[in-house]
């Protein structure tokens, strides 16, 4: 009987609310889920196709890194990027982008709040003028996968 109370004692003393402690072994913890996608090759809209642009300017590239929460609408924030790189290219002289290519990746980190992820957006086309006006929207928009929720941008970082 003493060794019995004796036992619970120190059992309660070591942990005296009870409470099972569980240790996460790091080989199984995964620093961060992700969601990739993207426009395939580059290319140019139909539109523009038979306009036959002049091009004015380089390649250029535009990066974007979102921090949202809720959700991502992963093709609004591809569409953001390209307004983005357009205002660099009117800059440059050009009113139209050729042989556009974006790709999207969402990462949800685990050591974060659940509901907050970080989205980079990498975006490039080449400068051109045409006849013809801009498109206006970006290549193959419908590939952009995203995560179900409202989306609220707490932070926007642009790379030019």
């Amino acid at each position: 009987m003493v060794q019995v109370c004796t036992r619970v004692f120190t059992d309660f003393c070591h942990n005296p609310l009870g409470i099972q402690i569980h240790h996460a072994h790091k080989s199984h913890a995964k620093e961060s889920e992700r969601v990739e996608s993207s426009s395939g090759p580059a290319r140019t809209h139909e539109c523009l196709a038979d306009s036959k642009p002049t091009i004015v300017g380089p390649r250029v590239e535009h990066k974007d890194e979102f921090t949202c929460k809720g959700g991502v609408d992963a093709g609004r924030l591809v569409n953001l990027a390209r307004k983005g790189l357009y205002s660099t290219a009117k800059e440059m002289g050009g009113n139209v982008l050729l042989e556009e290519q974006w790709d999207c990746e969402i990462r949800h980190p685990r050591y974060q709040c659940r509901d907050q992820f970080k989205v980079t957006i990498h975006y490039s086309a080449t400068v051109a003028r045409s006849f013809c006006p801009d498109a206006q929207k970006p290549v193959e928009i419908q590939a952009a996968k995203g995560i179900k929720g409202l989306m609220t941008v707490i932070d926007r970082q642009p790379e030019f």
